[in-house]
């Protein structure tokens, strides 16, 4: 009984010295409000001269020596504090199952781990993963990638809360990119899930493309950084292939409910650049006045295009490079095989620097240059309205050709001679693994004799045809020529027609390419078939 009393005086004592406490609390405050409402802060202001403090001697006063060690311990206390915080994951259980999905949240895509996983500290807060695989969904067996080591980093934010915590990006080292070219719409379907994934960073891998099994290319030596959200894609490629450093930029974006992309290839050693930006990038409504531009060396093809059921429509652009400089406009369908319909109104075409460039190609160059992979099938119509050349001959020209099955047809060729004429020719160029024939038949219509015949050093020939007809095929491997027909106000005997041939072989085809278009060899040729004795 005497406890219980000790005990209800003890606790009636102490709550009434805190009643008290609190109320002269209270009490201060409430006087300290009333003064300082009072207070004339601008009358104090006044009286105090700042001026007067000798902020000198108040320093002196204060010796540092005394707390030199402050600093290192302050560092020395926050190192150990910020080594406890992101070391309290290490108490977590990240089971196996979790960390695959974090790595794969795109239902296009499984992971496995294969090898271990923990949590470490440095460099950063991280989740490491020794052996990961990762497979296309309707894949059982065969690997999509292949990565040694990876990682998960984590942020700071809710590091402490495992069920809150923020993961900040993945990091692929050392990895292998099994590409399959056939397999290209599965790939684009990866990356357009809709669904936000980590940042990807990948480190010194390599691409192995290949085609229905059958190896094309590796490109190795890989950087890349990958940016896949639901309105913001960017994928940023360094790498290298057959010995050259190349660059890739394919950035997409939404602006205004529309996706504005911007792709960028480069590879530097060669000078070549490719750059694509548009607008309205998806199925529906494909791509209105996207901008293209190509350079290589001093090649340069840019304009603006269209695109849509998988057609491309060239609506402007411009051409310039060593030899010409015109205008492109047409249309270019990819799927399911490609094919084109294009106009080249060129401005000038300078045949001197064609045929310079001709004769700089080595042996197996030449054989190959009128030889077009059997896949690039089209129409190509070419005019040009000033020619430029040595001789001077020919001013314009206008074409039509057909390209098909690796042969180029001719459907019209039309050389505008000016004041001496024209010309038309028709033919084809059939290509073999062992043969390049240019079988040929040509109208040459003479406007003035006398001037025609002396722009090859021949005069005073009487009896000179208005027009010719040449029937002929011209080997270009083996530069060695057969005429079929040759006429003029009639048809030439037999005995002429090989004359002429024998001579042509002689002197326009010694030295292949280079007598071909010698116009020095072409009025050597001339002046022999038009001789009076001949």
């Amino acid at each position: 009984m005497k406890y219980t009393n000790f005990k209800r005086y003890k606790f009636s004592t102490v709550k009434r010295y805190i009643n008290e406490q609190i109320y002269n609390i209270l009490n201060i405050y409430r006087v300290i409000s009333l003064y300082i409402k009072k207070f004339d802060y601008l009358r104090l202001y006044k009286r105090i001269d700042i001026r007067k403090f000798n902020f000198a001697r108040l320093f002196q006063n204060i010796n540092l020596k005394n707390y030199k060690s402050l600093p290192l311990f302050l560092i020395f206390f926050g190192a150990i504090w910020a080594i406890l915080f992101i070391s309290i994951p290490l108490f977590y259980n990240y089971s196996q199952l979790e960390i695959e999905n974090l790595v794969c949240k795109n239902k296009n895509i499984k992971c496995t781990i294969d090898g271990k996983y923990n949590y470490s500290l440095f460099p950063s807060p991280r989740i490491n993963i020794k052996d990961l695989k990762i497979r296309e969904a309707n894949e059982s067996k065969k690997n999509f990638i292949s990565v040694n080591n990876a990682s998960i980093t984590l942020s700071l934010k809710n590091l402490l809360k495992k069920e809150k915590q923020t993961f900040k990006e993945i990091i692929l080292n050392n990895f292998n990119i099994n590409f399959e070219l056939n397999k290209i719409n599965n790939y684009k379907n990866i990356l357009s899930e809709k669904k936000n994934l980590l940042p990807i960073k990948w480190e010194k891998g390599k691409i192995i493309f290949s085609e229905k099994g059958n190896y094309v290319a590796t490109i190795d030596n890989i950087n890349a950084d990958f940016i896949l959200e639901k309105n913001y894609k960017n994928i940023d490629i360094k790498g290298n292939f057959l010995e050259h450093s190349l660059y890739f930029l394919l950035t997409q974006e939404l602006i205004e409910k529309k996706p504005f992309t911007k792709l960028i290839f480069k590879i530097p050693s060669l000078n070549l650049v490719t750059e694509i930006d548009t607008n309205n990038l998806n199925d529906e409504n494909g791509i209105k006045n996207g901008k293209f531009l190509f350079k290589k060396d001093k090649n340069n093809f840019s304009g603006i295009f269209d695109y849509k059921n998988k057609k491309i429509n060239i609506v402007k652009s411009n051409l310039r490079n060593y030899f010409l400089d015109g205008k492109i406009n047409g249309s270019v369908v990819i799927k399911p095989y490609f094919n084109f319909d294009l106009n080249v109104d060129l401005n000038s075409l300078n045949l001197t620097k064609v045929h310079n460039y001709i004769l700089s190609l080595d042996e197996i160059q030449k054989k190959n240059i009128f030889k077009i992979n059997n896949k690039i099938n089209g129409i190509l119509n070419i005019t040009s309205n000033k020619v430029y050349s040595k001789n001077n001959l020919v001013k314009s020209f206008e074409s039509r050709l057909k390209i098909n099955n690796n042969n180029i047809l001719i459907n019209q060729l039309l050389l505008t001679l000016g004041k001496y004429g024209a010309a038309d020719i028709l033919g084809s160029i059939n290509n073999d693994k062992k043969f390049t024939n240019f079988k040929f038949e040509s109208n040459i219509f003479v406007d003035n004799e006398k001037k025609f015949l002396s722009k090859f050093g021949v005069y005073n020939k009487k009896d000179t045809p208005s027009s010719y007809f040449v029937n002929g095929n011209i080997d270009l491997i083996n530069f060695k020529s057969s005429f079929y027909e040759i006429s003029g106000n009639e048809k030439y005997s037999s005995s002429d027609v090989d004359f002429i041939e024998e001579q042509f072989n002689d002197i326009m085809l010694l030295s292949d390419y280079e007598s071909l278009f010698n116009f020095q060899k072409f009025q050597e040729f001339v002046k022999i078939i038009t001789s009076e004795e001949n």
